[in-house]
């Protein structure tokens, strides 16, 4: 797996903090219209807001 760098950074759907890789990064993956589109959080906290 190659190292991600900040230009490739995700964003939490929730708080908009980078995401890094770490133990807290969450990724929910949907099929919308036949596409793959991945949402994520930089922890459990976002997660749970987002669902609710």
């Amino acid at each position: 797996m190659a190292d991600s760098t900040d230009e490739d950074a995700q964003e939490c759907r929730v708080c908009g903090d980078t995401v890094a890789s770490s133990a807290n990064h969450r990724v929910v993956t949907a099929v919308e219209d036949g596409e793959t589109v991945y949402e994520h959080f930089c922890s459990d906290d976002c997660l749970e807001i987002w669902e609710s």
